[in-house]
């Protein structure tokens, strides 16, 4: 997955979890979403990070993890 890609996939987990969480300030899901990926950012295998932040950024929305 380029650069180009992964960014594009991130923005459509943004905007999936806008959808899924209309409850939360937009902001607050960019800031999960953003502090997910730079969790995920530094990993060998790029495919899978636009899933493993939406999954992380999923379980802080709803309270999981802080």
């Amino acid at each position: 997955m380029g650069c180009n890609e992964e960014q594009h996939a991130v923005v459509s987990v943004i905007n999936t979890l806008a959808c899924r969480f209309p409850g939360h300030a937009r902001a607050d899901i960019e800031d999960a979403v953003c502090d997910e990926y730079s969790a995920f950012n530094s990993g060998p295998t790029r495919t899978m990070v636009p899933l493993l932040v939406e999954r992380a950024a999923i379980q802080r929305l709803q309270g999981s993890r802080v």
